[in-house]
């Protein structure tokens, strides 16, 4: 489409690179947008040191039911192992 009548794809090319080298170089009257920027890359450390924690506290509590399962295996093979000898032991 071609909304700017009577201009070669050239100078709108030109246009658009003139208007984006002088919103680069006008940084220091933006400040706000380099803050917004800065609060995102703090924001997304603060998210990254977060789900690491949240993964180290995921990995000790698998650990803990891991061996909470272990033991509950060894109780009740121990229980069943005692009603066989009981049941044996009854003849």
């Amino acid at each position: 489409m071609n909304f700017e009548f009577g201009k070669t794809r050239e100078e709108k090319i030109d246009k658009f690179l003139d208007a984006a080298g002088w919103w680069h170089s006008e940084k220091t009257d933006r400040p706000g947008v380099w803050k917004a920027v800065g609060d995102i890359r703090d924001s997304l450390q603060t998210l990254n040191a977060n789900i690491k924690e949240a993964n180290d506290s995921s990995t000790r509590l698998t650990k803990a039911l891991n061996t909470i399962t272990l033991w509950g295996v060894i109780v009740a093979g121990s229980g069943i192992i005692v009603a066989v000898i009981g049941l044996i032991l009854r003849r």
